[in-house]
């Protein structure tokens, strides 16, 4: 199955849930942009040979038939062209009122009335650590707001080529920043580890009277001790991460298969197509303080490129810097 397909139908079927249910504009989720290494070349196309053609998976072999929209721009004349700070029709957290979306959709069949697209961004890198059960890194006891799935990539021996989606990431961050008039922070301080990027999801959802009727996604095998149960009335995860497999490959004719995978089979070492996307936190001034903003690098869909056996071969030598569980790699504040 073609990825922009399954991702078109994603966001139609998710247009007319929605519209049934409350009549207002929605938020769907397309293909994530791509990043370009030059005017001529993706960064996905810099890959060893044997991860290159999987890295492109989804990107048309012609350049004409990508469309501009697709394409992450490298200069801030091209960002203030391509995405804007809209407002979050979804939104049910006061703090996250505010989207990353495209000025334009990524195609035609995009062009849904009443349909918004928040940006996404397409990274290709070897998971260097990971947490993507259901409930995350939650446990008894801890706040549900603070719950995490997460996910740390890393470009192995590749570094200058990772560094190429670091600096796209880094570049739209600041672009976010100046849109809302805040002083872009100084991302050299807060990156603990230069060499990767780190990236979450929220377990819980709030409950509110817009979602009260989405149920709970969680199986007996996730919560067996039924621990979530007394949080229920007040948060629940509502939608399951979405994960699929670039199976049975074929270098010859160049095409594969995309089926769904239980997030639990990905492991460290894995070379994976990750798309982020941009969570917006606001909080107001307090007292004589500024008005905290902050943009976090969140997860919208992980793709299994190769697993760790097939990433690497007697040519190619990944090494894996040890990355402790809290280090958030790339972030911002």
């Amino acid at each position: 199955m073609d990825l922009d397909a399954r991702f078109t139908i994603e966001a139609a079927e998710s247009w007319l849930e929605e519209k049934k249910k409350s009549g207002i504009r929605v938020v769907a989720i397309c293909p994530g942009a791509i990043c370009p290494a030059s005017d001529h070349q993706w960064v996905a196309d810099l890959w060893p040979e044997r991860l290159r053609f999987r890295a492109l998976l989804g990107i048309p072999d012609d350049e004409e038939d990508v469309q501009k929209s697709s394409v992450v721009p490298r200069t801030y004349q091209g960002l203030l062209q391509w995405a804007y700070v809209g407002t979050n029709p979804s939104a049910t957290d006061s703090t996250r009122t505010l989207r990353l979306l495209y000025r334009e959709p990524s195609s035609a069949n995009d062009a849904i009335p009443g349909v918004i697209f928040p940006v996404g961004v397409r990274v290709q890198g070897f998971v260097m650590n990971c947490n993507l059960r259901t409930l995350g890194n939650w446990t008894r006891g801890t706040a549900p707001a603070s719950a995490l799935q997460f996910i740390v990539l890393g470009g192995g021996d590749c570094p200058s080529l990772f560094a190429e989606y670091r600096t796209a990431v880094t570049d739209i961050v600041r672009y976010i920043h100046r849109c809302l008039n805040s002083e872009p922070p100084d991302l050299r301080n807060g990156v603990r580890d230069e060499q990767t990027i780190f990236a979450a999801r929220r377990v819980f959802t709030k409950i509110n009277a817009r979602n009260n009727h989405l149920p709970s996604v969680i199986r007996p095998g996730d919560d067996p001790l039924n621990e979530t149960q007394s949080i229920q009335h007040e948060w629940r995860p509502i939608k399951r991460l979405s994960v699929g497999l670039y199976s049975q490959y074929d270098e010859q004719r160049g095409g594969g298969e995309l089926t769904a995978l239980d997030p639990l089979n990905i492991a460290v070492g894995d070379f994976v197509d990750v798309c982020l996307g941009f969570d917006i936190v606001t909080k107001p001034r307090r007292g004589n303080g500024q008005p905290s903003l902050q943009v976090h690098l969140t997860i919208e869909h992980i793709i299994v490129l190769a697993p760790a056996g097939e990433a690497t071969d007697s040519e190619m030598t990944i090494e894996y810097p040890v990355v402790e569980e809290e280090s958030p790699g790339l972030t911002f504040g």
